[in-house]
């Protein structure tokens, strides 16, 4: 967990299709698709961080590259990045928020027909999720997209404990800034437990 999330594109959501909106116009002309549906690792995927002291919305890669080159490490767990080298820098001086419409999580019970469950918070079309991203050149190519960002996690609360052990640190829409400005409130989020949630099986 989180090893894939949502971001319905189909118009019904205006929060989510201004995002999109500002992403495909700060984007357009340089062959970087941004895609909606089901979002994976090593996607590109739409990332609020902070630029220059302001909130500031750019395409990253989902995923730290590992140290063999092979693969990526998608999630840090909340209660253990402070104390890891990939992480710790990240999450004092680079902490994002990662837009979504929901995340998903597969029944561990159910091995079988592993049915796949989206999460959404009650009550809201948006699900804002904790991230940490790094900081890369474009090198020599110039490329578009060059920072990534990791999810993190923590152990999973009432509502999704039945079907994962791990679900993402999720903020509340009226706390992304203060996330990504100050650390001594995001170490708070990391610990609390009182989001709501509701699921489906899709």
């Amino acid at each position: 967990m989180c090893g894939r999330y949502v971001i319905k594109d189909d118009g019904d959501i205006i929060e989510i299709e201004k995002i999109l909106s500002d992403i495909r116009d700060k984007y357009s002309g340089m062959g970087v698709p941004v895609k909606t549906g089901d979002i994976s690792p090593a996607d590109n995927a739409p990332v609020l961080s902070l630029q220059g002291g302001r909130p500031f919305l750019s395409l990253m890669k989902w995923g730290f590259a590992k140290w063999d080159g092979k693969g990526v490490i998608i999630n840090a767990k909340a209660e253990t990045a402070s104390e890891k080298m990939m992480f710790s820098k990240s999450l004092f001086q680079r902490r994002c928020v990662i837009p979504s419409t929901g995340f998903y999580e597969w029944d561990r019970q159910d091995v079988k027909s592993k049915p796949k469950h989206r999460f959404n918070v009650i009550d809201s079309p948006m699900l804002y999720m904790a991230g940490i991203y790094s900081e890369h050149s474009g090198g020599a190519q110039k490329e578009p997209i060059t920072n990534r960002f990791v999810i993190l996690t923590r152990a999973a609360n009432e509502f999704v404990v039945d079907i994962h052990d791990r679900m993402p640190v999720i903020l509340h829409k009226s706390e992304l800034v203060q996330w990504l400005t100050d650390y001594d409130f995001a170490a708070s989020v990391m610990r609390r437990d009182n989001i709501t949630l509701t699921h489906e099986v899709v």
